[in-house]
């Protein structure tokens, strides 16, 4: 097959963005602790993500599920006892939801909260940060200078020491009632507890305590399963991830979306517009359309053979064929084209050999070539060994060429009438 040297230089830009991409495919995992942005779900296996909580609490035995429906529906599973909440969060709580999780805290549900969101909601545009719903204002403020210890005794904080917080949001309690600081420093409060009705609320300043990197560090590891123990019984631990992006497709999407799949469809993409580039664009030339193949004379004559006799047109055909004798004839023998018949019939027995007979029948044809076809047929055979006697053989002179406009050229072939 060949082509174009564009077309060949399009092709090798195409294989060569394919293979860029695949080995961009190729390196995502190497680079899994280079996040672009943290995404705490329970899916991530990464370093931001919460995958190694999950599969921990599972290995004691504990009944952890993941929730990937609006917190509206949290009433459907009526033996969950503790919700896990981690941010940053895709899809923000909408107000309803926040409705309905108070609700769901009061009738006594604990609800561990942690979030790093600042600011007030804007209707309709910034949903805004949750724990203002609470009692609580998370503010930034310094970045922390190492080890936080407990400040309030707890049976959350049995067994740890330390906890060693990244972030640079603290919580400050609007409503002092009913807060209780478990790790604070001068800047405001990394964990907080409250109780809500027959529920606790666990506000936690640094979602990064319980990710697959720093869960293991210090005492993040000891102080969840504190609160996971304390709460869970035989119930059930929800982790939230409906609010991560998982609710809003199906099992196979999300499948989908974990592969190499859109990396494969976007190459496709990449291919199918370089073929309609490569298509559409011209490299050279303009190609003249193909011309039909002409009719050859065979095809011509017996195409108007076929015209005069579904006409009945015999007397045309024999004038047609009688006339072309007069004007070959005349220009052999170098007369005018309006000689008498009985002198150029005379003047062809004479000079061309002809019988002066079959000269006279072929220029002035009687009643019985048009009375039938066989007639026209018998005239058009004498006409034709007419024509015959007249073309000049090989080596033999010319008998009165003219030039004369109209009069036929000896030593030419006319086509036959």
């Amino acid at each position: 097959m060949k082509g174009s040297r564009g077309e060949w230089i399009i092709l090798a830009a195409v294989f060569a963005v394919i293979a860029v991409v695949s080995v961009m495919v190729g390196n995502r995992d190497a680079e899994g602790d280079r996040e672009a942005r943290p995404n705490p779900s329970s899916y991530n296996a990464r370093g931001s993500g919460s995958l190694g909580l999950y599969l921990w609490l599972q290995a004691l035995g504990i009944r952890v599920r993941r929730w990937e429906q609006p917190f509206q529906e949290l009433c459907l599973c009526q033996d969950a006892t503790v919700l896990l909440v981690i941010g940053p969060r895709v899809v923000p709580i909408e107000e309803g939801e926040l409705t309905s999780l108070e609700e769901w805290v009061r009738q006594g549900g604990v609800l561990v909260l942690a979030d790093t969101t600042v600011g007030a909601p804007v209707p309709g545009v910034w949903a805004g940060a949750p724990v203002l719903t609470f009692g609580l204002r998370p503010r930034p403020g310094a970045s922390p200078s190492g080890s936080v210890w407990p400040t309030f005794p707890s049976r959350y904080i049995d067994g740890v020491g330390t906890i060693q917080p990244q972030g640079r949001v603290r919580f400050h309690r609007q409503s002092p009632e009913g807060w209780a600081p478990l790790f604070a420093d001068a800047a405001g409060d990394w964990l907080a507890v409250r109780r809500l009705g027959r529920g606790t609320i666990i506000a936690v300043s640094d979602p990064g305590l319980f990710s697959n990197a720093r869960l293991e560090v210090a005492g993040h590891a000891r102080l969840i399963l504190n609160v996971v123990q304390s709460h869970a019984g035989k119930g059930m631990i929800l982790v939230d991830e409906f609010h991560h992006g998982h609710g809003y497709q199906g099992a196979f999407s999300r499948y989908l979306r974990g592969t190499a799949v859109p990396w494969v469809l976007i190459q496709a993409a990449l291919t199918f517009l370089a073929f309609l580039v490569a298509r559409g664009t011209r490299f050279g030339a303009p190609v003249p359309p193909r011309e039909a193949a002409r009719a050859s004379s065979l095809e011509y004559v017996s195409a108007l053979g076929d015209l005069y006799q579904r006409a009945g047109a015999r007397g045309l055909a024999v004038e047609t064929l009688a006339g072309s004798v007069r004007r070959n004839l005349a220009a052999s023998l170098g007369v005018r084209h309006g000689e008498e018949v009985t002198r150029l019939a005379t003047s062809a027995a004479s000079r061309l050999g002809v019988r002066e007979g079959l000269a006279r029948a072929c220029l002035a044809p009687g009643k019985g070539a048009t009375a039938s076809d066989e007639g026209l047929l018998r005239f058009a055979r004498a006409v034709h060994r007419m024509e015959a006697r007249l073309r000049p053989r090989p080596g033999s002179a010319t008998i009165g060429r003219r030039d004369d406009v109209g009069v036929r050229q000896p030593g030419r072939r006319q086509d036959q009438g």
